[in-house]
């Protein structure tokens, strides 16, 4: 019975992997005796034993063949097998690099996509690499993620080549920007640093597509606002104006008390008139500077109105300042709320009861509910406004 157990033991193993093992050896040593025999008849003589069994590495016959000098013929048996993890390295070795890039696309394996890329792109010159990934959609979007991470010059490259200069613009825009992080790359010339030159060469670029004109303008005026800041900086010997808005840098200089260098920044930007006032108001409220600030609004009436003179003295706690705008206020409702915002209930009562605002007034009264006093002068005038018919 043992006998038996181990002669059917033997058997079993037998079997299955004895017979591909056969199998291959048999196919390598009908190669390597076969040298006569055409590749293309060679392989239908293979292939009909090798079909035979399922599972057959045809991707180490192939290695075989190739080691025997038959570079096509093994190219041929690559075809056959199945497994992508086999075939396209085996692809790579005897030099078929555009079809092993197809059947790693076409195997969904991202990893064996990168295998072949790296491979080529070690081994072909730049323009061939990048003709052989232009036209395989998913080989140049995996080879433009990798690169704009590890490799902008290459990537750079592969974008003048396939005439997109709109996306080297923007490389250089995003490299001016991380040369912030690296403050010895500003070093040298405050004028021709080499952040506005990476900016400079963008602007070129974006103005040779019509579609990017927006980009293109953006891109100038940034290198406009940063040889400004530069100068800025050296003039004041401050390093706080450099990549700060626009309004930052006019809220800056006047803050400073460099009103000539405002006026300046808002000639060259086109600054509205509007957009001006506010930032001076706020600016020489931060400064406390109130007779500038008097001075400013006697200039010529503000586009603005006096509301914002009134916020910017009530934000600097400064109620006796604003006082000088809030009788300018042309509408009654703005004059009874910045009186009540100062806390001038009788004021604020009276300006109510000019705009015949009864809702006004009710709201008023409870900003002054803890005033008895204000609240009878709130509830009279609203009486009065309810008898004469006025809601």
């Amino acid at each position: 019975m043992a006998l038996k157990l181990s002669t059917l033991k033997f058997l079993v193993l037998w079997d299955a992997p004895t017979e591909e093992v056969v199998i291959m050896h048999w196919a390598c040593s009908k190669i390597s005796a076969s040298l006569a025999i055409p590749d293309a008849s060679l392989l239908e003589i293979l292939l009909d034993k090798l079909r035979l069994c399922r599972g057959i590495s045809y991707a180490a016959i192939a290695a075989h063949a190739d080691k025997n000098g038959r570079r096509k013929l093994a190219a041929m048996l690559i075809e056959h097998e199945p497994r992508s993890s086999k075939q396209v390295p085996l692809l790579l070795s005897i030099g078929e690099e555009d079809t092993a890039l197809t059947k790693a696309v076409e195997s969904g394996d991202m990893d064996l996509v990168y295998l072949v890329l790296f491979h080529v792109w070690q081994k072909r010159p730049p323009l061939e690499f990048f003709g052989t990934i232009q036209g395989r959609q998913v080989a140049r979007d995996l080879f433009v993620t990798y690169a704009r991470c590890y490799n902008h010059e290459f990537l750079k490259d592969f974008f003048l080549s396939t005439g997109q200069l709109q996306d080297v613009a923007f490389l250089l825009w995003k490299e001016s920007w991380e040369l912030v992080k690296n403050p010895m790359a500003t070093r040298g010339s405050p004028l021709h640093g080499p952040r506005i030159k990476l900016i400079e060469k963008a602007q070129h670029l974006f103005t040779e597509t019509k579609e990017h004109m927006f980009e293109s303008k953006a891109a100038d005026e940034h290198a406009k606002l940063l040889r400004m800041q530069h100068e800025l900086e050296a003039a004041t010997k401050q390093a706080i104006f450099v990549d700060s808005s626009i309004s930052d840098t006019i809220r800056t200089c006047i803050v400073l008390g460099n009103h000539k260098a405002a006026v300046k920044v808002k000639t060259e930007f086109k600054v509205s008139e509007k957009r001006w006032y506010w930032l001076k108001v706020f600016a020489l409220a931060t400064v406390r500077d109130w007779d500038a600030l008097e001075k400013f609004s006697k200039e010529k009436r503000p586009s603005i109105g006096y509301r914002p003179f009134v916020e910017a003295c009530v934000d600097a706690d400064e109620k006796g300042e604003a006082l000088k705008y809030i009788p300018k206020l042309a509408d009654p409702r703005e004059r009874a709320e910045a009186y009540a915002q100062i806390g001038m209930a009788k004021e604020a009562a009276d300006a109510a009861s000019q705009a015949k605002d009864g809702e006004l007034l009710g709201r008023l009264k409870l900003t002054f509910a803890q005033n008895a006093a204000a609240s009878t002068i709130f509830d009279t005038l609203r009486d009065r406004l309810s008898f004469q018919g006025v809601s």
